[in-house]
């Protein structure tokens, strides 16, 4: 009975007194040497906890009690003398079974009872005073290669991310501006010109939150209009516009399915063509009139996200005004009652104001 007691006693000294730490990377190595390059010897997971050396809980403000310098080298040279010294390395100094939580590796014992090492950064002592407050955790963890969810798109393929293509139909107000003919008209037609955009944008660099983007956009536009003069004459107009230019676009209000964006471009119509066909009875002619000119927009945009994978749908409206433009004549006319000039003809526009609306879709990446 005082067997058992004894052993009880001596069990529970030993645990009160083992020093303990736990694993704070996602996985580790325990070493059989000290070196990074070592055989492995088992995987530890976070959270495991460990018994490591004793030696390490060694309290530094015990030191002021070891014996003096003089007197340590006397014992020290007393114990070499002593036949246990060769036979036990506990005689051999303090260099040989002594560790501290500063050093790169520290000893634990692996699951068949060796002694092996671990590496220090890895684990959070346990000493059970202030000593744990001088600790710190990594913010990173180093040995976590999980990748973060949701994984990219196409993965592990590389794609192209902070991209928008948009591709937009609409109609504006008709352009109510002509040739200046000689004679005034008995009755007008005007269609709603059609608008077809194409955006190409990317992220910017920054930190807008994803929602800045820059690009360019090409537009085209058609319109017919017409007008019948005294005499049963008729003039058919049929209008061209190509145009490119820079677009910044900022995302104003930004839910999981939900956008409302403004954007604003700059429309440089490279190409700009007015035809004219005038016609009474069997006498036709045409003639071609070409311009520069300058279409600044703005936008409002409804992103309604994921339609279709990764689909939007859009609608909204804008708003363009385009600066006088001068037209000149191509070619030749012939009935100098028809034409301001048969020659070298041209006609100016003024200023044009255009609201227009459109809807399409837009593909993000």
């Amino acid at each position: 009975m005082k067997f058992i007691a004894v052993l009880f006693l001596t069990l529970n000294l030993a645990d009160a007194f083992a020093l303990e730490a736990v694993v704070t990377v996602l996985e580790t190595p325990m070493l059989k040497f000290r070196s990074y390059e070592s055989q492995v010897v088992q995987y530890l997971r976070k959270g495991d906890v460990i018994k490591i050396h004793p030696s390490i809980g060694n309290d530094p403000e015990m030191n002021k009690y070891a014996p003096s310098p003089e007197k340590l080298a006397k014992v020290r040279e007393a114990l070499k003398a002593s036949p246990e010294y060769t036979e036990d390395k506990l005689f051999r100094g303090e260099e040989e079974n002594t560790f501290f939580a500063e050093d790169e590796f520290i000893p634990v014992v692996d699951r068949l009872g060796n002694r092996a090492f671990i590496i220090s950064k890895h684990v959070y002592i346990y000493y059970n005073d202030a000593r744990e407050l001088d600790q710190s955790i990594a913010a990173t963890d180093p040995t976590d290669y999980r990748l973060e969810e949701p994984l990219p798109r196409n993965y592990p393929l590389k794609s192209l991310t902070g991209i928008r293509g948009q591709f937009l139909f609409g109609i504006t107000q008709p352009n109510y501006q002509s040739y200046n003919y000689r004679q005034g008209f008995r009755t007008k037609g005007y269609s709603s010109p059609l608008d077809v955009s194409y955006t190409l944008m990317k992220q910017a660099p920054g930190a807008y939150q994803e929602k800045l983007y820059i690009g360019g956009t090409a537009v085209f536009r058609q319109y017919q209009n017409s007008y019948t003069f005294v005499g049963g004459r008729l003039s058919e107009e049929l209008g061209f516009r190509l145009g490119v230019g820079p677009t910044i676009s900022y995302d104003a209000f930004k839910a999981p399915r939900d956008r409302l964006n403004l954007s604003g471009t700059i429309v440089v119509n490279v190409f700009d063509r007015i035809y004219i066909q005038q016609k009474l009875n069997s006498r036709r002619e045409n003639r071609e009139y070409a311009g520069y000119s300058i279409s600044p927009r703005i936008s409002l945009q409804y992103h309604r996200k994921q339609i279709y994978d990764s689909l939007d749908f859009v609608v909204g409206t804008f708003f363009e005004f385009t600066p006088p433009t001068t037209y000149r004549a191509q070619g030749k006319g012939l009935d100098r009652d028809w034409w301001q000039q048969i020659g070298n003809d041209r006609f100016s526009t003024n200023t044009a104001f255009s609201l227009g609306g459109y809807l399409g879709v837009q593909s993000a990446y």
